[in-house]
């Protein structure tokens, strides 16, 4: 079983856009939009986030999909598995309340939370 905690989609994404090799303007457009709602998504702390984000990601890959099942558009096919993978790890993620890629908070490597004891 995978641990949908581990998922990076804003890896996956960026490996998306530079491997698919998407037929349609319509389906690169959609992939371009998922990767700059994501990127917006993750640099949020965690208590601004809205995981309803995951869904508007996933319903871009879902586009997608749907335009290569009917073969409007063509892609890589390795690229296929990893496309509808993450598009089901996103879905999966939301309904579990998992927030991926969290941001961890910096703090200063001179402040009282970083000394050590």
């Amino acid at each position: 079983m995978r641990n949908i905690a581990n998922v990076k989609p804003s890896i996956i994404l960026v490996s998306l856009i530079q491997s698919a090799k998407l037929t349609n303007t319509v389906s690169r457009t959609a992939l371009r939009e998922a990767n700059v709602t994501w990127t917006a998504h993750i640099v949020k702390p965690r208590c601004n986030r809205d995981q309803q984000t995951l869904v508007d990601v996933a319903d871009q890959l879902r586009l997608i999909i749907v335009q290569v099942s009917q073969r409007q558009c063509r892609i890589n096919p390795p690229q296929w598995p990893l496309l509808v993978q993450l598009e089901a790890d996103l879905r999966t993620a939301y309904l579990a309340n998992i927030n991926l890629e969290p941001l961890l908070d910096a703090v200063a490597a001179n402040t009282d939370h970083s000394e050590v004891a």
